[in-house]
């Protein structure tokens, strides 16, 4: 039995260094994996203790504020939330926030939330 038959092979190697860009990327999307996991299918209207950045205020409206880190991302001037219509809008909203952020379009405004956090540290 050869690995050949089993396996498409390639002359591959694991980068000794990683793109900072690429980490932010992937980290910020895990992190909208995380809220997917926490919202209960999209269709109810409860969500779970655990998704911190989807929440419904007193008058019934609905908003994502994603996160990097622990400080919110400012996806305009001055502008940290996306309001949506409802738990299934909520979803959408999200699937599409993971999709700009695998297109890199969300690069500028995770590096903006990553200088500022690395920012801190040095105080």
């Amino acid at each position: 039995m050869t690995l050949e038959k089993q396996f498409t092979l390639a002359a591959a190697e694991k980068p000794k260094s990683t793109n900072p860009t690429h980490q932010r990327r992937q980290k910020f999307i895990a992190a909208i994996d995380k809220q997917f996991a926490a919202l209960p299918g999209g269709n109810s209207t409860v969500l779970s203790r655990s998704s911190n950045w989807v929440w419904q205020s007193d008058k019934g409206e609905w908003f994502i504020s994603p996160r990097y880190g622990k400080a919110p991302l400012e996806l305009a001037e001055g502008l940290h939330a996306i309001k949506c219509s409802d738990a299934d809008d909520a979803v959408k909203n999200l699937q599409k926030l993971k999709a700009l952020a695998a297109e890199g379009k969300l690069d500028a405004a995770l590096e903006a939330a990553a200088s500022a956090i690395r920012s801190r540290f040095g105080k």
